[in-house]
């Protein structure tokens, strides 16, 4: 009995010690669980919905890393880095020690790409630009015609289409002053524009057709040449016809 007694005795000092650890081993885990650090800044943003959340810049407890989360209004408030009353930050609070609970951390939406027209990524492929510039410039009312235009007059005067904007907003406003012609003259028009700058095959159609990909400069400028040949092998065969009918 006595034995039995002893031995429960030990079973039982066992079974506390146990929970102890098990104790301090949780511990370090509900720690994890909690995004802790110094306040650098506070900060309000507004959605396009209107919606505002609060962003707090902390500095970790390793003085190394940083991090940012996103807090509605209520949880901000909660922890008295939001004034409900005036709306504002409370910027006192820049400097001391806050933990944040990661479950009432509003995760950042990502980035939604905006549709582009399949034209615009056409010639923002081939001239090197950002698909979304070339869209904007669509819906800023410039028809792809003109825009492919621009494109090519940008990439004749400086190699690339960073001027194509300028030339756009040119051709909106009708002042040309900001460009100068070979001939060292100011540019009055826009077809004056287009005939000192652009070349014959320096248009939307090659782009899409995928010929200037395949053609160099070279062969786009002796092609009116060839077409030149070739129509008047056409008009030879043509010629024949008519004569064969009179023959008849």
């Amino acid at each position: 009995m006595t034995k039995t007694k002893l031995l429960a005795g030990v079973l039982l000092v066992f079974v506390l010690m146990m929970a102890q650890v098990g104790v301090a081993f949780a511990a370090p885990l509900a720690q994890d669980t909690t995004i802790s650090g110094t306040i650098t800044n506070i900060e309000t943003e507004t959605d396009a919905n209107g919606e505002t959340t609060v962003l707090v810049r902390l500095l970790l407890d390793d003085q190394v890393t940083t991090q940012t989360v996103r807090l509605s209004v209520d949880t901000a408030a909660d922890l008295g880095l939001f004034d409900l009353t005036t709306q504002e930050p409370v910027l006192t609070q820049i400097g001391q020690l806050v933990e944040i609970d990661p479950t009432t951390v509003i995760p950042d939406e990502e980035p939604v790409e905006e549709p582009v027209h399949p034209i615009a990524a056409l010639l923002a492929a081939f001239f090197g630009e950002e698909a979304s510039v070339v869209n904007a410039y669509h819906e800023d009312g410039f028809g792809f015609g003109v825009i492919a235009q621009a494109l090519w007059m940008s990439q004749n005067i400086n190699g690339d289409a960073s001027s194509a904007e300028l030339i756009l907003d040119a051709k909106q406003s009708g002042d040309y002053s900001a460009f100068t012609l070979p001939d060292g003259s100011t540019p009055s028009n826009w077809g004056q524009f287009k005939k000192a700058v652009l070349e014959k095959k320096n248009n939307l159609g090659v782009v899409v057709s995928g010929q200037a990909d395949t053609e160099s400069d070279e062969q786009l400028q002796d092609e009116p040449s060839q077409q030149k040949n070739g129509n008047g092998h056409g008009k030879e065969k043509h010629n024949g016809k008519g004569k064969g009918k009179k023959d008849k």
